[in-house]
């Protein structure tokens, strides 16, 4: 699949151990484990172009994210 002009096509990737996360372009280094915790639990989010996100965490209630856009 080739990526329109003008779209960034980014994964949001987490880890699920110690919450680490790092927002990658499609094509860039790919991580098979955590380059903190060397955990292998991680999960992928793709982000559409016109998607923000903000990431919170807090030690009781753990990651929350919220995702805002224009469509």
């Amino acid at each position: 699949m080739s990526a329109k002009k003008g779209t960034e096509n980014r994964d949001l990737v987490i880890c699920n151990n110690c919450l680490w996360a790092v927002s990658l372009l499609k094509g860039s280094q790919v991580f098979d484990c955590c380059p903190v915790c060397n955990g292998k639990d991680l999960e992928v989010m793709p982000v559409e172009d016109y998607e923000n996100y903000k990431l919170d965490i807090n030690r009781k209630r753990g990651l929350s994210i919220e995702f805002t856009g224009e469509n």
